[in-house]
């Protein structure tokens, strides 16, 4: 079977030469120092997947995207940088850009291979993908209560009310906070949780099952002490490695939509110029989303699309390393 192909399209001769060597491993690999190099390798080799810096010399690689996107779309792409990845946020959402990776360590160029093994096989479930062989996951437990997760990997759990959500919830958070992770975490699982129960269940009609809106505020209520239905249960993953520290929500739906997020994360970073404040500030919902990418040190968003979102936060044991990624993967 043919290798998938690669370009790299970065300035910076050392990283780019990292980055070949990291993948041409499994992959046949291709460098390119600006637009015009990378433009060249578009149109004499059969590639895959192009990743660009976004700074280059001359043209930007937002550019290398739109030429991407007009001339060979089915050519998949992504983003890296050394600068705050928030800033791209808007650009991202213009250009339909799902994935920005920062670059910064070692640590950054695994989750560019990550990144890549997923969009080149759409193969995009599982936290385990981030962790090494040995990592560990623990599903044969569902139904039971609390279980403190294995030392390298993850166990699941199932929620099937808002009892069993907000108490699993309440040890979930303790157990990670002893752990190291921030007092925030128990906001992170609130907000995810809450999402899986309460916004993704549909009706046939595409209606809220276990919430009701009010149109004229622009406002949805939670129904009081939901019990979900069977096929509305949802699972809630935790654990931890050595350097990280993570929660996996997974829900039946895959009602939650890439260009939603987004929509909310640019109108929770975008400022209003009147007043300065986020142009979000008043929306009914989305802030949650926002905080908790702001909370974690990655978040990212496994969908198919009707059948399944995943939802994993990260938090990294020995504190923030750099900037965030933007990692929405859809298939």
């Amino acid at each position: 079977m043919k290798k998938k192909s690669i370009l790299i399209v970065e300035d910076i001769h050392s990283i780019r030469e990292a980055i070949l060597d990291l993948l041409s491993i499994k992959y046949e690999v291709f460098g390119a120092e600006h637009f015009e190099e990378a433009a060249w390798h578009l149109q004499n080799q059969q590639i895959d997947l192009t990743i660009t810096d976004i700074r280059l010399p001359g043209k930007s690689g937002i550019d290398v995207v739109k030429f991407i996107q007009k001339e060979y779309p089915d050519v998949l792409y992504a983003l890296m940088t050394a600068y705050n990845i928030n800033d791209y946020i808007r650009y991202a959402k213009e250009y339909h850009i799902w994935n920005i990776i920062p670059k910064y360590s070692f640590l950054d160029i695994h989750l560019i291979e990550v990144m890549v093994e997923k969009l080149l096989s759409n193969d995009i479930f599982g936290v385990e993908k981030y962790f090494g062989k040995d990592f560990a996951i623990h599903d044969k437990s569902l139904l039971g209560g609390f279980e403190e997760a294995p030392k390298n990997g993850v166990i699941y759990k199932q929620i099937r009310s808002d009892q069993d959500r907000s108490i699993l919830c309440g040890k979930i958070s303790k157990y990670l906070i002893q752990l190291g992770a921030p007092k925030a975490i128990q906001q992170v699982l609130e907000e995810l949780t809450s999402n899986a129960m309460i916004r993704a269940p549909r009706t046939n009609t595409g209606d809220y099952k276990y919430q009701f809106e009010i149109p004229s505020h622009d406002m949805v209520v939670p129904v009081d002490n939901i019990e979900l239905s069977p096929e509305d249960y949802f699972q809630i993953g935790y654990g931890s490695t050595n350097t990280t520290l993570f929660i996996v929500v997974k829900d039946q739906f895959g009602s939650l939509k890439k260009e939603e997020i987004l929509h909310r994360l640019d109108r929770h970073i975008s400022l209003d110029e009147n007043t300065g404040f986020p142009k979000g500030l008043e929306d009914s919902h989305g802030r949650g989303l926002y905080i908790c990418r702001e909370i974690s040190d990655q978040l990212i968003f496994n969908i198919t699309p009707g059948k399944c979102t995943e939802t994993i936060a990260m938090i990294n044991r020995e504190g923030r390393t750099g900037f965030k990624s933007l990692s929405i993967y859809e298939v």
